[in-house]
């Protein structure tokens, strides 16, 4: 629990206000507003998507290199490869379902009130533009999850399955 608080406190002090600088100061060198453009053009963040989600991706990809992969999941006790990797199963399907939907719910308020204004005409298209698009993509994030494991398991052992926690992997 100590390495996660040392994670986070690095992560929140010192990653995320550069990058978060960068991007969204106007002096920022990938601003938009930065003179000049970064390559002619620069960045325009909206709601705060590529900055959260490029700082978390690039962090989750350097914590996979550096934790490896799960203890007992590709290789045994004495660190022989097994022939198949061991599944994990989920500690509550029902929590992560829970969870999917408070995050969905989430979603609905934070994405349309990015725009931060719905009184003009122009604005609230805008706003409902956010909330449709939000709903859809979810729900194809979760149908597409949910067949691609179902073809795959099907593929597989010949056995149709559909699996829950891969359908809210998915939203």
């Amino acid at each position: 629990m100590i390495a996660y608080i040392y994670y986070s406190l690095f992560l929140t002090a010192f990653v995320y206000p550069i990058v978060v600088h960068a991007i969204w100061n106007e002096d920022g060198f990938l601003s938009a507003s930065h003179n000049p453009p970064f390559r002619g053009v620069g960045m325009i963040d909206f709601a705060g998507s590529g900055v959260v989600h490029m700082t978390g991706g690039a962090t989750a990809f350097v914590a996979a290199i550096v934790l490896g992969p799960r203890i007992g999941r590709f290789t045994d006790n004495d660190g022989n490869e097994l022939a198949e990797p061991n599944n994990f199963p989920p500690h509550s399907v029902s929590l992560q379902v829970l969870g999917t939907f408070i995050l969905w719910f989430g979603w609905l308020g934070f994405n349309p009130g990015s725009t931060l204004e719905i009184s003009s005409s122009g604005s609230s298209e805008i706003a409902a533009l956010c909330a449709v698009n939000t709903v859809l993509s979810g729900a194809t994030g979760c149908v597409g999850a949910l067949f691609t494991d179902t073809l795959l398991t099907f593929l597989k052992n010949g056995e149709v399955e559909y699996d829950l926690s891969m359908a809210m992997n998915g939203c």
